[in-house]
């Protein structure tokens, strides 16, 4: 004889069983990604790094890579990936090296600075004559 607490008993026994069984499989899901060797030992360095990436459509892109100290060039399209060029010399792209002003304004008062100094020397060269 089946009462209704033999039911809801029975219902409560199978989900438990299946939220058991799911939160188990996450575990050990979450195990594999943590130490699977595909990222390599931890603390390693990373051997490939994006330097940048220029797209050219949605599916064409030029990637600047820097593999194991070298800087690589490659093309990647959604059927094909290859490489275009590869750079001897580091390429510093800190900006720091860069004389080049940070904004309109900086790059105003430098062009600016600049005439008024050459105005000032030809005045005194017309000056010394």
């Amino acid at each position: 004889m089946n009462t209704s607490s033999d039911v809801w008993f029975a219902f409560g026994r199978t989900f438990s069983m299946l939220f058991l069984v799911l939160a188990l499989l996450i575990f050990v899901f979450y195990l594999i990604k943590k130490f699977s060797t595909a990222k390599g030992v931890k603390g390693a360095k990373n051997f490939i790094k994006v330097l940048t990436v220029h797209h050219l459509s949605p599916k064409e892109k030029l990637v600047l890579l820097n593999v194991l100290g070298d800087t690589i060039l490659i093309g990647v399209t959604s059927t094909n990936i290859c490489k275009i060029s590869s750079f001897e010399k580091d390429i510093d792209f800190s900006g720091e090296a860069s004389e080049a002003p940070s904004s309109f304004s900086d790059f105003l008062s430098q062009k600016l600075a600049g005439s008024f100094k050459n105005k000032g020397n030809d005045l005194l060269e017309k000056g010394e004559r």
